[in-house]
């Protein structure tokens, strides 16, 4: 993707016999590229105007004929008056043989003879992430180094967190990474910028997102499309391989899709003052098979986009395309991993809890309503609803409590956000005293890391505290049954002093009676 040059240069008042041409790279950072060079015009150059002008070698009118003069048509030099109308002819030539090719990191150059001629950028090599210079028309006496130009699209991709707590930098919670409760919708956003230049050249110019989403996440729907600020329409959209898009990402196993313009106006055709945007906003949820994190380590449910541009002017039909590097997001969500002990640490049967959000200490119930899960073995999922059934192993059962076993113990909990949380033991087992809520907090901070090995950065989760939880119960005093012994000995020893007490009174009457 490059500028055509100015079709006319100040080359100085005398006419050379030979002349040189030499490419600039148009970045230095970018790769080699190859342009093959056409004589379409010959003649002599008188500063800025070529005269005597005849057929060049490559133009498809040239005679090699030892009568022919290839004289070139008045009429047609009359027609290219203009950077345009020059580029637009050539590009309707069937070109002939080319008088050489030139390297834009060849230090001598292509000697040719002066005349009008034409580069055409034919070859590079190295990533997709690359585009071919425009047409190059010159008129060539003496040294010339020509100077392509290209530009080439970025794009990003960005994920929405709520704003307390959004990775540092974040704007409006936008940000590369995010928490997420299991079931709660919330916002992608990817955005292509195409930077300001010359795209006259393009006559259709393609515009291609590609969008990878984690097994995790669940697709729901195009919230928004716009160019340069503007709601857009015009696009094409196919999801995975059933070519529609469309709700249930985890139902057909597809996780990409794309969303496409065969042609963006906005830029085929103009030059561009001012970069143009195409933006993107979707909604999508996580799923059962996000990947949570816990105690034990940090896991990431990944996301990536890519951005498929046209890169080359001079094609016909649908054109060749480029692709830009992969952006990355990163979703997060947490689990609890919790076990039901005795004082001995041994998993105990039969408890059930309920979570709520938010914390409250002793052994009263919050009054807020619990969070509702649905049921997997020991595993508790939170966010379910019929509407995301699909997203949810089968077989499971909503419930609000959650039931220790006697093997392990063990209740876990699911795709939590960040935040504060409260368990509260809602059915004790016999031979137990109620175990004091459990309060806990899970926070975290994202933080980016840079492998300098592999050349790539990495979006990590640290969890700041501690999210696997023991909920311990004391064993109640046991004791004595009604009709036991315990009680019959209290009750035989009351009835003797009892039976004494009176004795020792009627004694004591008589005694007195008698004197």
């Amino acid at each position: 993707m490059a500028l055509v040059l100015a079709v006319m240069m100040v080359l100085g008042a005398t006419t050379a016999m030979a002349a040189t041409i030499k490419v600039n790279k148009a970045d230095p950072t970018t790769n080699t590229h190859t342009y093959t060079v056409y004589q379409i015009f010959k003649g002599t150059v008188d500063g800025t105007t070529l005269n005597e002008i005849t057929y060049g070698t490559s133009h498809p009118d040239y005679s090699t004929a030892a009568n022919a003069n290839n004289n070139v048509p008045k009429s047609l030099l009359d027609t290219l008056t203009t950077e345009a109308t020059v580029r637009d002819y050539v590009k309707g030539l069937s070109l002939g043989t080319a008088v050489g090719t030139v390297s834009d990191d060849s230090t001598s150059g292509l000697t040719v003879d002066p005349g009008y001629y034409v580069l055409k950028d034919t070859s590079y090599t190295g990533d997709a992430n690359d585009a071919y210079s425009a047409i190059i028309v010159q008129i060539i006496d003496g040294e010339v180094t020509l100077n392509p130009k290209k530009q080439v699209p970025s794009v990003d991709k960005e994920v929405k967190d709520e704003a307390d707590d959004a990775e540092a930098g974040s704007t409006d919670g936008w940000g590369e990474t995010a928490d997420h409760e299991i079931g709660e919708s919330f916002q992608f956003k990817v955005t292509a910028t195409i930077p300001a230049g010359d795209y006259s050249a393009y006559t259709t110019y393609k515009a291609e997102f590609k969008d990878t989403m984690s097994t995790g996440i669940t697709f729901e729907k195009i919230d928004s499309v716009k160019i340069a600020g503007e709601t857009a329409t015009g696009y094409t959209t196919k999801f995975g391989t059933n070519g529609t898009l469309q709700n249930g990402v985890k139902g057909d196993g597809s996780t990409s899709w794309t969303l496409t313009f065969a042609n963006v106006p906005a830029v085929a055709g103009q030059n561009l003052t001012e970069d143009v945007t195409i933006e993107v906003i979707y909604s999508a949820h996580l799923n059962s098979d996000a990947q949570t994190n816990n105690a034990s380590g940090s896991t990431t449910n990944e996301n990536s986009v890519s951005f498929v541009y046209s890169n080359n002017p001079d094609a016909t039909g649908s054109g060749d395309t480029g692709e830009t590097p992969e952006d990355h997001v990163w979703v997060f969500t947490y689990e609890s991993d919790n076990t039901k002990v005795d004082a001995n640490d041994d998993p105990v049967a039969g408890a059930k809890f309920k979570i709520f959000v938010g914390s409250t200490t002793g052994t009263t119930a919050p009054t807020d309503e619990p969070i509702s899960l649905y049921k997997v073995g020991t595993t508790y999922y939170v966010g379910y609803t019929e509407e995301k059934a699909d997203d949810y192993p089968t077989g499971g059962s909503v419930v609000t409590e959650m039931e220790t076993t006697a093997d392990t113990g063990k209740f876990d909990i699911k795709g939590l956000d960040v935040g504060t949380y409260t368990l509260f033991e809602s059915h004790v087992p016999d031979g137990y005293v109620q175990a004091t809520n459990t309060v806990f907090t899970i926070s975290a901070t994202h933080s980016e890391v840079t492998d300098t090995t592999n050349n790539v950065v990495l979006k990590k989760n640290n969890v700041e505290t501690k999210i696997e939880e023991k909920v311990v119960n004391l064993t109640g005093a046991t004791l004595p049954s009604t009709g036991g012994i315990g009680t019959t000995m209290f009750y035989v020893g009351g009835g003797l002093l009892a039976l004494i007490a009176v004795v020792l009174l009627v004694t004591k009457r008589r005694v007195g009676s008698a004197e």
